[in-house]
């Protein structure tokens, strides 16, 4: 289960960093499936990624990596 952003707008890098350590994924892997995607930007001018591009991009990873075939 995926955790709350600690910022409603969104995720920060740092935070997507973190979730990546924790799941064992190399963060170059995860920007690279997360692909280009819109963004907004938080108070401190830097940006949130939506929780459902990153749950998306997560879940494709796993279906990637062997739990599941894209085509099931």
């Amino acid at each position: 289960m995926l955790t709350d952003p600690k910022d409603p707008l969104g995720y920060t890098h740092k935070e997507i960093l973190s979730i990546c350590r924790e799941r064992k994924i190399h963060h170059k892997k995860f920007w690279k499936t997360f692909g280009v995607n819109t963004v907004t930007m938080g108070v401190d001018g830097k940006s949130r990624y939506y929780k459902c591009d990153v749950e998306r991009a997560l879940h494709i990873l796993r279906k990637i990596d062997g739990v599941n075939h894209l085509w099931d």
